[in-house]
């Protein structure tokens, strides 16, 4: 499948979504002043069967309650959310550890050439160790 192929069906996707979740929205914006009011006496049924028979009429009501503001930043949040949904982003469980990939310390995978490498082996004596060491002691106290 094309990659237009893919962000048209995730569009219709979208679409559809947002639709299904617009009426959810409608009723609960409806129901605001009732919540405010602390009015418990609403038959919820009917209120949310009519709000999904006129929803035209539901989002003319909300406009002129003065909700719209609050409205519409929900209905945008809702599509970011639906959005993030379908199309998230993709990690890989591990990450792999080399030269290109800074870490802590200096740590990475050794490459073919960094571990087949015995002409890189110095083997030296322990006092020649012991005084490039001690060299190297001195010349840091120095500083």
């Amino acid at each position: 499948m094309t990659k237009k192929k893919q962000v048209l069906i995730k569009m219709i996707i979208l679409a559809i979504l947002y639709f299904l979740l617009l009426p959810v929205t409608l009723i609960v914006f409806k129901l605001i002043p009732y919540i405010i009011a602390n009015d418990t006496n609403i038959d919820l049924k009917n209120f949310s069967i009519n709000i999904l028979k006129h929803p035209i009429n539901s989002l003319v009501e909300i406009k002129q309650a003065h909700y719209m503001i609050p409205f519409l930043i929900v209905q945008v949040i809702v599509l970011i959310a639906l959005y993030i949904f379908l199309n998230p982003v993709k990690r890989q469980p591990f990450e792999v550890v080399g030269k290109t990939n800074p870490v802590h310390g200096s740590a990475y995978w050794g490459e073919e050439n960094e571990i087949n490498a015995p002409q890189s082996v110095h083997l030296i004596s322990e006092k020649s160790m012991k005084s490039i060491l001690e060299q190297s002691i001195r010349s840091a106290e120095n500083e």
